[in-house]
């Protein structure tokens, strides 16, 4: 099903490598599919079907991210121009997003909410920079990714230009929860590189009035993920020390 979404309608071969199963195996799992109506199929073609996108509807994620992100998202997306704004989540090792602004960059990669992001994104790597143990994305050496999280925890920020998809560049950057963890990651997308580059501290503080608004709903709606660590060499000082100075100058107002 994971194939069945990033095209319109695949043959049986083509399917059966994409998704690394023997042909007999995938020919049998969509047969049960094409029972249940989750998938659909016409002259040997398959394509998801209406019983998937009625589940999927009812996919509500990160309630309480979303509402704490909506305007502070809305108002950088606004302000900032021909660009895409989303909020990311950790989920079993990806980034997906759960929240976002439509832009022209959504022409050359949708970032509409379920969207896994691709490996080595900026919100990935802000994601990744509070989870030291976590391992490098495909395309990655563990030595590149490390030295390229403690910079994201060093700076507050995270920025790509072309390595995730040629054409686009982004910079995330955290958000947190009222206990200090990192929850999320706040993200800014454009086609011109030299547009991200000016993005950063905007960006920062979207993700900081972002984490205020999610530090006054009720502890119970917040979803609690890893805790930041600080970088190598940097144990004398205190946790988040750089990456929530701008959420904690925010709560002092």
């Amino acid at each position: 099903m994971e194939v069945l979404a990033h095209g319109d309608e695949v043959g049986l071969t083509r399917l059966a490598a994409d998704a690394e199963l023997p042909k007999a195996t995938a020919h049998r799992l969509l047969g049960q599919l094409v029972a249940l109506g989750a998938v659909q199929s016409s002259a040997g073609r398959y394509r998801l079907g209406p019983r998937t996108f009625r589940l999927g509807q009812a996919w509500h994620p990160a309630r309480a991210l979303r509402a704490a992100s909506a305007r502070p998202m809305r108002e950088l997306a606004s302000a900032g121009g021909r660009l895409s704004v989303s909020l990311s989540v950790p989920e079993a090792g990806h980034a997906v997003v759960v929240g976002s602004s439509r832009s022209e960059v959504d022409d050359v990669f949708s970032l509409h909410p379920g969207v896994v992001l691709p490996p080595g994104s900026a919100a990935e790597l802000i994601l990744t920079a509070s989870a030291p143990e976590a391992g490098p994305p495909q395309g990655w050496s563990r030595a590149a990714w490390s030295r390229e999280a403690a910079r994201a925890r060093e700076q507050g920020m995270a920025f790509q230009y072309g390595q995730c998809v040629s054409a686009l560049s982004c910079v995330a950057a955290p958000v947190y929860s009222a206990a200090g963890q990192v929850v999320a990651a706040v993200a800014a997308t454009a086609l011109d590189g030299r547009q991200i580059a000016l993005l950063g501290e905007a960006v920062v503080r979207t993700a900081s009035l972002v984490s205020a608004n999610l530090s006054r709903l009720p502890a119970s709606t917040a979803r609690p993920r890893r805790e930041w660590q600080p970088a190598r060499g940097a144990a004398d000082r205190p946790p988040h020390a750089v990456m929530a100075r701008g959420h904690e100058a925010l709560s002092s107002k």
